[in-house]
């Protein structure tokens, strides 16, 4: 089930697992609590600073005096679970309370919960026709027109990302105030771009051979303040997704869950390792290892071994 299919649908199980975008999950909760008309009385949440597993049972076992019903929330946890502990949750899973509603919510990807099986798991994957349709529909709420490609362009600006997508949104109706249009330059004025894809940009530019422009993405991060250590350790990541993605097969979805990260990041690290081929892409993890070395050895210099980096490989 995704999200859409869940605000579609009545909430007739017992035990849901939220995994993905963080406003998705925390929507999707909300969801969830307002068609079971539970007040705020009636819901037990635990994190990990509350967590153990008596409570949340006798949490879930209690009677709703209030309610209908109960909703139980476990929110983001990231403890390792024993076996006894886990074993008593599969139990529960297995025969829930009918009077209860449990929600486990992972939107950091520990796969903390993915033990459990036979339970209801909501995607509230945010991917880029959502992200554009989402960024679309509020604009036009507060009274702002806006092309598509302009969606786009914060979509891709945020990654994806809906909490920040949200927050650059009231920035930038609060800049227009009464006038009505979201243009580019709007976008490039006010929505600083994430450094993961300032990254992408670079190394789009190191596969097309640009050296212009990667030394001119390079200088625009570190004049932003990014340490080097910081830009050599992500281009490290994204050439190794790239790697990856080059070559094993499977879904973008697939891809990024092996490795943890957005899909997003999963379709540009495809769209990227086109410009290399699978022994390219090694002989330059290789490379980036040495850079660390020599930093790590005194050799060089972080900013020295970023512009060495970038140098032999668009050389």
């Amino acid at each position: 089930m995704n999200y859409q299919e869940l605000i579609k649908s009545n909430i007739d199980a017992n035990v849901y697992l939220l995994k993905g975008d963080a406003f998705l999950c925390q929507q999707a909760k909300k969801q969830i609590v307002e068609k079971l008309k539970v007040t705020d009385i009636g819901i037990s949440l635990f994190t990990d600073e509350n967590f153990d597993v008596n409570n949340l049972l006798n949490a879930c076992n209690q009677f709703s005096f209030f309610d209908e019903k109960r909703v139980v929330i476990i929110q983001d946890l990231t403890k390792e679970l024993s076996q006894d502990n886990k074993t008593r949750i599969i139990n529960y899973s297995k025969a829930p309370n009918t009077n209860c509603v449990l929600v486990l919510i992972d939107t950091i990807s520990s796969g903390v919960f993915d033990f459990l099986k036979d339970i209801t798991v909501v995607d509230c994957k945010a991917g880029e026709l959502f992200g554009v349709d989402y960024i679309f529909k509020q604009f036009i709420d507060n009274n702002k027109q806006i092309a598509i490609d302009v969606c786009k362009k914060i979509n891709e600006y945020c990654l994806g990302d809906l909490n920040r997508i949200n927050l650059e949104i009231k920035k930038i109706c609060d800049y227009l105030l009464d006038q009505t249009e979201v243009t580019n330059q709007v976008v490039d004025l006010l929505v600083a771009k994430e450094t993961e894809l300032k990254v992408f940009e670079l190394t789009d530019a190191l596969g097309k051979k640009d050296y212009n422009k990667s030394i001119k993405c390079l200088n625009e991060m570190l004049v932003a303040g990014e340490p080097p250590i910081k830009i050599l350790s992500l281009i490290a990541g994204t050439f190794r997704r790239m790697l990856f993605a080059k070559i094993n097969k499977g879904t973008n979805a697939e891809l990024a869950k092996a490795l943890n990260v957005k899909e997003y990041a999963i379709t540009k690290a495809k769209q990227m390792s086109a410009f290399f081929s699978a022994s390219q892409l090694k002989n330059i993890l290789s490379l980036l290892l040495e850079a660390d070395y020599s930093i790590k050895s005194g050799q060089m210099t972080q900013e020295n071994a970023l512009f060495f980096v970038v140098a032999k490989i668009v050389g």
